[in-house]
């Protein structure tokens, strides 16, 4: 967790100003989630992202508006879409993706957080607070579509190490979502896997 150390007063911002929307389900993802679920990264993350669903885009805007750098816009990539805000926090800067997808490999895979929150909750201890983290599941996933072996490989090997506590969720992030040929020629590359 040393990596993250310089990243604590921004989470701890966001978790406080968060807090106060009873019924905003958020999660950290991204390379700071990937430190809280201790897989090694070799850097302190750049930035802070954050995802919520598109109901939530507004109610976290108002929440987070004074160190807001712009508003809630839809952006999309030639793989990615979702609807983008910036913050500036203790200094960090802070991504808040809502309504996140991403289109690759043949396929479309959209993240649901509150689902994602409900079945998966995961929280990272932080001092004397636990923060919400995204699943394992979805950022093997998402680096998969991405071809980010540098980032794909150290989360398989954590899964296959605690396969209780990831491979469900897995399972059920697959079921979800629409997958192509390609995809599943690179899954079945990466795991012995039985749908």
């Amino acid at each position: 967790m040393k990596l993250l150390e310089p990243l604590l007063p921004s989470i701890s911002t966001i978790h406080t100003r968060l807090q106060q929307a009873h019924n905003v389900q958020w999660l950290i993802g991204g390379s700071c989630g990937l430190l809280m679920h201790n897989v090694d990264i070799g850097r302190t993350p750049r930035d802070l992202d954050i995802y919520i669903d598109l109901e939530d885009v507004h109610t976290v805007h108002q929440l987070l508006q004074p160190y807001a750098m712009d508003n809630p816009e839809f952006s999309e990539t030639p793989i990615y879409a979702s609807m983008l805000s910036h913050y500036r926090i203790d200094g960090h800067i802070v991504e808040v993706v809502g309504d996140f997808k991403v289109k690759a490999l043949g396929s479309l895979y959209q993240v649901e957080v509150n689902y994602l929150s409900e079945n998966y909750y995961s929280p990272a201890s932080m001092e004397t607070w636990a923060v919400p983290v995204m699943p394992l599941a979805h950022e093997f996933l998402f680096n998969v579509l991405r071809n980010r072996p540098d980032r794909y490989e150290p989360i398989l090997r954590m899964m296959q190490d605690h396969p209780d506590k990831h491979m469900q969720a897995l399972r059920d992030l697959m079921n979800r979502n629409q997958w192509g040929h390609e995809f599943h020629v690179k899954m079945n590359e990466l795991l012995d896997w039985k749908r």
